[in-house]
């Protein structure tokens, strides 16, 4: 195992402004002592926020985002940002957060509170020693996750996921009293934020492989992690989610073949929200995986890609996983509308909803969308020419009787 630690020029010149002993601590050292490039330099001392921006004062060095409650922040220079925690104790009541912290002196008494022996190694930059109290190194060697206390992982449920992450991601074990605090402790996870959850599995999908990511996620299961979440079951089946260019897609899928929910698109609606995807996002996963399964129930091609052209693509892929033949049935169709230019999105339309307010007053705006649908697929078929008059004629027509509206 190489000790041979060599953090990044910004960081030592940064230790020799502060001048006094000054750490690297956490994934840095894990990764290099395994051979691993990390970039991200965590650092901690026993420096509270006002002694160490004092001593950063006239540097190049700065700190950003300070929080003076938990003594953390970020250190910034030459568009290189540091996260720094004072060396502290933590004390929890219910949540992922601390309750409370305790600004202490020692990394003796700082180590209490880290999660895994492996990330509780230490690297001083002033004289270039690696402090190692709780034997991570010797675990690192024998490839084992190891909690730094009993209790460490009966107060917050992401140090759960964590731990599973780092499992896959570095081939190790874990040590069985921590498997068994671990899965004794799994309600935690209810109190974790849905799109903190979303983000360690996002982070668990870009650090490993598809072997890796089925065995953690098999530790979802035998852990009980889902059940404590939004979903309803203890177990899920993983099919798609290696198969998918978007795991995280993939795992949508798998949940919805397992839990089979009447309606796709209500169920995503409701699973998703609040899982950190942006408006936009959101409303295009939706249509994504609505779009899919409609693929799956054969759904007619012009109702199909009337709901779903914009990201056909994106849905092309999916099918192509799942079945050949159907991804090329409608991809067929797809190319055609593309080749002869066919009306396809209401917003194709040289009507939109203005138009339609302004011709037909007493038109409900709820009504809008149904009625530009109803023309589009007139256009659509070459009944009605796509132009602002003819539309508006045939709109009037149709409707004549509903809206008494005049039309010539």
């Amino acid at each position: 195992m190489d000790t041979n630690i060599k953090p990044s020029q910004n960081v030592k010149a940064l230790a020799k402004v502060v001048g006094e002993d000054f750490y690297i601590v956490g994934g840095f050292l894990r990764n290099a002592l395994l051979g691993r490039k990390n970039e991200d330099e965590d650092l901690c001392s026993n420096l509270t926020l006002e002694e160490l921006e004092k001593k950063l004062n006239g540097s190049e060095f700065s700190l950003k985002s300070k929080n003076k409650n938990f003594g953390t922040c970020k250190i910034v220079s030459n568009n290189k940002t540091y996260d720094y925690a004072c060396f502290r104790t933590e004390t929890y009541k219910k949540g992922h957060c601390p309750e409370s912290v305790t600004f202490v002196k020692t990394i003796n008494e700082d180590v209490k509170r880290r999660d895994f022996t492996i990330n509780s190694i230490y690297y001083n930059l002033k004289n270039q020693q690696i402090i190692d109290p709780l034997n991570g190194i010797a675990d690192l060697k024998k490839k084992k996750i190891k909690a730094t206390s009993p209790e460490i992982l009966k107060n917050d449920g992401l140090r759960i996921l964590r731990m599973i992450r780092l499992v896959c991601e570095y081939g190790f074990k874990i040590e069985k009293q921590t498997y068994i605090i671990a899965k004794n402790n799994t309600t935690l996870i209810k109190d974790l934020s849905k799109s903190k959850i979303v983000e360690e599995i996002k982070k668990l999908f870009n650090n490993t492989t598809a072997r890796q990511t089925i065995k953690a996620l098999k530790l979802y299961n035998k852990l009980g992690i889902w059940i404590n979440t939004d979903l309803n079951t203890h177990k899920i089946k993983y099919k798609m989610v290696t198969k998918c260019e978007d795991k995280v897609l993939g795992l949508i899928i798998d949940i919805i073949d397992t839990l089979k929910p009447a309606s796709v698109s209500y169920f995503l609606s409701k699973l998703l929200e609040d899982a950190g995807f942006t408006k936009k996002r959101l409303s295009q996963v939706i249509n994504i995986l609505s779009g899919y399964y409609d693929a799956l129930n054969h759904l007619q091609n012009k109702a199909f890609f009337f709901k779903y052209f914009e990201n056909f693509p994106e849905i092309h892929k999916i099918l192509q996983k799942k079945s050949k033949f159907l991804a090329q049935k409608y991809n067929f169709f797809y190319k055609y509308i593309l080749s002869h230019k066919l009306v396809i999105r209401i917003s194709d339309l040289k009507v939109n909803k203005r138009d339609l307010k302004k011709s037909f007053p007493s038109m409900p705006e709820k009504m809008y969308e149904k009625v530009l649908l109803d023309a589009l697929s007139e256009v659509f078929e070459g009944k009605c020419p796509n132009t602002q008059e003819e539309i508006l004629k045939y709109i009037g027509r149709k409707n004549y009787h509903i809206f008494r509206e005049k039309f010539d």
